[in-house]
């Protein structure tokens, strides 16, 4: 029996009915005011809340995909750790491929490797939201004051908030342990707020007859901002996404879309065609707008020149389908490096294990993140494909 599919949950079901006839018809049955009596109750009662939770959970599980079979389960409860994968590789060479802002609070102390918190207007789209921002140790001292650094760009999940890759994911600290060992050079994260309006999963997306300009909002007035606000390098080898899940699918759009902005993207758990929720349609499926965000048709047509990594998994109902039809479309100049999983559902747990790699992956082939400075330096006059390979 399997961990996803009607099989396991019609029998959790039918389990379930059966515990609460048994609890009607037992729990009368059992008398007295001994402490085996009120035990007896007490266990009933929680035995069938358990049969509860447990039907409520694989109905969660079939819709989300967080646990892909029992191998993937039994992994993520006893920390065995190690998922199988196999690295694929589509495409050519790595990367061949808002008005003004004022601090609203700090989720830290506002020193170098806290999160600033901005409330920030858009001059383009006319969106107003948080964006958060992470400075690198050193950013502050003298010696670096005409220093300029590389930028990541966050994508949170749906629903979510621009905290959930320091908060969930600990982003901060494994950038730090990357740079510590020389795998990444100092960076500043800039995670801009994706929900407009609220709670409403836009995908990232220019709506049509006034709906939000939210892909504007993401690719050009929050880039347009940091540039204003801090030290960051202009040129496109300095700027990558990162984004998981719904967040993910806004990771491949923006360089995809705008390689003359970003060189690379992060995509755990992603897709490449826009799934928006049935109480949101900005546009309609046979518009010239959905063909634009049709990622898998634009890696066929005109490939642009921006390098991806890319992670899947074979029991990933949301990634899987759309992640193999783009490896299968690819060519050059665009680059995709992909982990596809063979046991790993939907989850936090998953991207978390896999960001290290990840990041290594930015410093080693996308020159404005490789630790060595003149690397940096170089990377900022290059031109849209004179990339690192990878």
């Amino acid at each position: 029996m399997t961990l996803t599919g009607s099989a396991l949950l019609l029998t959790a079901v039918f389990l379930t009915l059966a515990l609460f006839i048994g609890a009607i018809v037992g729990l009368p049955l059992i008398r007295g005011r001994r402490w085996v009596t009120f035990a007896g109750r007490a266990l009933v009662l929680v035995v069938l809340n358990a049969f509860v939770l447990l039907t409520a959970g694989i109905v969660f599980n079939d819709n989300y995909g967080f646990y892909s079979d029992w191998t993937d389960l039994h992994n993520s409860l006893f920390g065995s750790g190690a998922v199988s994968s196999i690295s694929l590789h589509a495409g050519g060479s790595a990367g061949g491929a808002a008005g003004g802002g004022r601090a609203t609070g700090s989720l830290g102390t506002g020193q170098a490797g806290r999160v600033l918190a901005y409330q920030v207007t858009g001059r383009r789209s006319g969106l107003r939201g948080q964006v958060l921002v992470t400075l690198p140790p050193g950013y502050h001292s003298p010696a670096n004051a005409t220093r300029r650094y590389p930028v990541i760009e966050t994508f949170p999940g749906y629903p979510a908030t621009p905290a959930q890759w320091f908060v969930n994911m600990n982003l901060g600290g494994f950038l730090r342990d990357a740079e510590q060992v020389d795998e990444i050079g100092p960076v500043i994260t800039i995670s801009p707020e994706t929900e407009f309006p609220g709670g409403i999963d836009n995908e990232c997306v220019n709506g049509l007859r006034g709906e939000p300009k939210v892909e504007t909002w993401l690719t050009r007035d929050v880039p347009s901002w940091a540039e204003r606000m801090y030290r960051v390098h202009a040129g496109r080898a300095s700027w990558a996404t990162l984004g998981m899940s719904a967040g993910a699918w806004c990771a491949a759009m923006a360089p995809m879309l705008h390689p003359a902005q970003y060189a690379a993207g992060i995509v755990m758990g992603g897709y490449f065609q826009p799934e928006f929720s049935n109480n949101y349609r900005p546009f309609g499926p046979d518009s010239p707008q959905a063909g634009r965000y049709d990622l898998i048709a634009l890696a066929h047509r005109d490939p642009p020149p921006v390098a991806l990594w890319i992670e899947t998994s074979r029991g990933d109902p949301v990634s899987y389908p759309s992640s193999t039809q783009l490896l299968a479309a690819a060519r050059a100049p665009l680059s995709i490096q992909a982990v596809e999983l063979k046991h790993a559902g939907h989850r936090f747990g998953v991207w978390g294990a896999l960001l290290p790699r990840a990041l290594t992956w930015l410093g080693a082939h996308i020159p404005g993140f490789h630790p060595d400075d003149h690397a940096i330096e170089r990377a900022s006059k290059l031109g849209p494909t004179a990339l690192g390979r990878g």
